[in-house]
């Protein structure tokens, strides 16, 4: 690629079903320079990828999101694709897989001449952030990433409450000093104002090497992650879905994908923390019609797909 000018690459990081996305739809609504954006999912179908609001060509996907196995493979050849590109993107953004460290990706922006890193964004779920820290299962992912964040975006404070909020800004302010904290829907030109590239610079040199384990296991104690997808043809009764959501065992900690149902030709479906949502939202042609399920630690896959089988609405 022929360029007298380093490519800007941001980082959005953070847990499963923290807002992501959300983000980094707001971020591509407004900027004015040419992005390319990859959006690195944890499962087999990427769901995050096709709800980014990016020009048709502009976002790559790549599935089955753990950071040790992407920078490795998948994750270097996409941002080689991405630069590569012509016109040359003028910034590249990644949005991390929920489970991955987002100073592992961030790594890249550092050592690869073209790209200059100026930000790793981590978003933060103020409902759901000290409970999933105190989980066993997540301290170690959870903490890594708030490690990792050169700014820290604090989400789902209308859902939190303003007390709740309040204790988790100071929580975050003791549990990761020095690193700014704003809220996730901060206007977009002041978050530009709090970007510093040492800070990213002291961040990413502190990280370490990579985890050693580059293979796609991911029931050891590192990464306790796994992933499946449960496909469904047939229309769902909506309430009985939610109703079976809500009542998850607590190992399950995301599940996300299009459905039909009772109420919707087709819906976006999301379980995150407890939470569910279903609105009325049309999927790509390449999207099949499921769920994925993400959960940790042992987990009974059939008992799970057999609870959602039972949402299928009576007399299909």
């Amino acid at each position: 690629m022929q360029t007298d000018k380093r490519i800007a690459l941001t980082v959005i990081g953070g847990f499963l079903g923290s807002g992501k996305s959300t983000l980094l739809n707001r971020i591509l609504q407004n900027t004015h320079r040419r992005p390319t954006v990859l959006v690195n999912d944890f499962g087999s179908v990427n769901v995050d990828a096709a709800l980014v609001s990016s020009r048709d060509g502009d976002t790559i996907s790549l599935s089955n999101g753990c950071v040790c196995c992407t920078m490795g493979g998948g994750l270097y050849e996409a941002l080689a694709r991405a630069m590569e590109r012509q016109p040359a993107p003028e910034w590249i953004v990644i949005e991390a897989s929920g489970v991955s460290d987002p100073s592992r990706i961030a790594q890249i922006g550092m050592a690869d001449p073209l790209l200059e890193l100026e930000s790793v964004l981590v978003v933060v779920d103020a409902l759901g952030v000290r409970k999933q820290v105190a989980d066993p299962l997540l301290t170690d992912t959870i903490e890594r990433q708030l490690d990792s964040a050169s700014i820290l975006l604090l989400s789902k404070t209308d859902l939190a409450g303003q007390q709740e909020s309040e204790d988790v800004r100071q929580w975050l302010a003791q549990h990761v000093a020095g690193v700014p904290l704003v809220s996730a829907d901060i206007d977009l030109q002041l978050l530009q104002m709090h970007i510093s590239l040492d800070s990213v610079r002291h961040i990413v040199s502190s990280a370490g090497e990579p985890p050693s384990h580059h293979h796609h296991n991911h029931d050891t104690p590192d990464l306790p992650f796994v992933s499946w997808f449960w496909s469904a043809s047939q229309p769902l009764d909506s309430q009985r879905l939610r109703d079976t959501l809500k009542i998850l065992p607590r190992g399950v900690i995301r599940a996300k994908g299009w459905l039909r149902t009772d109420r919707h030709e087709q819906a976006l479906v999301q379980y995150a923390s407890g939470r569910v949502r279903i609105v009325a939202l049309q999927a790509l042609s390449t999207i099949p019609l499921g769920l994925v399920v993400i959960a940790a630690g042992d987990i009974d896959q059939q008992a799970i797909n057999d609870a959602l089988q039972n949402c299928v609405e009576q007399g299909r």
